[in-house]
């Protein structure tokens, strides 16, 4: 066989797989050696390029496509909404007032920890299905936001009613009581959470995750100042009021738990 001369391409056989309608079968053309895919072509996963397999790049994850940034328009619906109900519960007077001066707090307090509970929970991989964290991470929201709400309108009842001054509720000093800025920083905690949730498809990337982790973590020490406010700032609480707290308290602590050792053994 004479040698090829140089510049001249040889051809080899090179196995091709048949159409679906043909399974099993192969039929076999040829390739030039040493010759690239035309520009523009992307090579199935697999084939040959050049004489060597090819290698497929996973595509980069720059974050999950189910949470882009909030555009502006409901950012500032958002923050009209807030500012709606803050300022509703001023507004609002005679056996709903007394109503919501006894029971805001409670309720921003109990969804505030179930939220806890379900954003734990929707860490818990290869204890709960993918649907269920799927779940428990829309609750998760749902409950942070309806606590955030009742949260809201329990300081705008409370400055309304003179119990504390709007300066005092909002700064966090000025009342002479170290357990009502105990609240205002729970407020503010909570706040950053939800601000850190809502951009949460900015924060998923490798770069951003631990930052993400610490600021929205911070809602654990605002819920802990949150628990104490309710039980020791103003009346003394009811005790079944006390007893639904210590309830909060015990399973959010038993979730976290469970979260810590299941990360331990993973």
């Amino acid at each position: 066989m004479p040698r090829p001369t140089h510049g001249t391409l040889t051809t080899v056989p090179v196995p091709v797989l048949a159409p679906a309608s043909e399974p099993g079968t192969t039929t076999t053309t040829t390739a030039p050696t040493g010759t690239r895919p035309p520009a523009g072509t992307v090579p199935a996963a697999g084939a040959a390029v050049g004489g060597r397999p090819a290698v497929v790049v996973p595509p980069v994850r720059k974050g999950p496509p189910h949470t882009p940034p909030p555009r502006a328009v409901a950012v500032v619906a958002g923050v009209v909404v807030a500012a709606g109900v803050l300022g509703g519960g001023g507004l609002v007077g005679g056996a709903l007032r007394g109503f919501l001066d006894r029971m805001a707090g409670v309720v921003a307090l109990v969804a505030l920890s179930l939220a806890v509970m379900a954003g734990l929970a929707t860490a818990l991989r290869g204890l709960l299905p993918p649907r269920a964290r799927t779940a428990a991470q829309h609750l998760h929201r749902a409950l942070g936001v309806l606590g955030v709400g009742f949260l809201l309108l329990h300081i705008g009842v409370k400055v309304a009613g003179g119990r504390v001054a709007a300066g005092a509720a909002a700064l966090g000093w000025g009342s002479g009581d170290a357990l009502v800025g105990l609240g205002t920083l729970a407020c503010y905690l909570f706040l950053l959470a939800v601000a850190t949730g809502v951009w949460r498809g900015v924060f998923a990337t490798r770069r951003w995750i631990r930052p993400f982790r610490v600021l929205h973590g911070a809602s654990y020490a605002g819920w802990l100042a949150a628990v104490v406010h309710g039980l020791t700032a103003g009346r003394a609480p009811a005790p079944w009021v006390v007893a639904s707290y210590a309830l909060c308290l015990a399973a959010t602590a038993a979730t976290l738990a469970l979260r810590h050792l299941r990360n331990r053994s993973a």
